[in-house]
């Protein structure tokens, strides 16, 4: 992985500024980060683990695909939980970056009822990927 020496800190950008060169990153993926193929199987696998939903077990659905070719630097994968463990400095929880993060990082197809509906599930995944991301990286 390359490092190309850039120090955030030394370049007074703001965190909406920062926030905002990821998002546009993402967006412009050849596919999300979420892989679609991989969105049915975490949808239904909360449905079946989420609280009220009969399992108590872990989100992740047991045959779950490779993880996106994107996903590969630990810099950026840990940023979302290092913000997040700062939330009483930035008041970014997980939840927060997960309402803001959650549509560029999924990018469902919003023409459907069923994308519409599970607006909260989506929401709640990358939540639990920003809260578990240790695990995850």
């Amino acid at each position: 992985s390359a490092d190309h020496g850039l120090d955030l800190a030394e370049k007074d950008f703001t965190v909406n500024t920062v926030a905002g060169a990821m998002k546009s990153f993402f967006s412009e993926l050849p596919e999300p980060l979420v892989p679609y193929t991989m969105q049915a199987e975490l949808v239904e696998a909360h449905s079946e683990y989420a609280p009220g939903g009969g399992g108590g077990g872990p989100i992740l659905p047991p045959t779950q695909p490779g993880p996106s070719p994107y996903l590969t630097s630990h810099r950026t994968s840990s940023l979302a939980g290092t913000v997040s463990h700062n939330h009483r400095v930035n008041l970014m929880t997980s939840e927060n970056l997960s309402i803001c993060f959650w549509p560029t990082l999924m990018r469902p197809d919003f023409s459907t009822m069923d994308a519409l509906t599970a607006t909260r599930t989506y929401q709640t995944i990358i939540e639990l990927f920003i809260q578990q991301c240790p695990f995850f990286f």
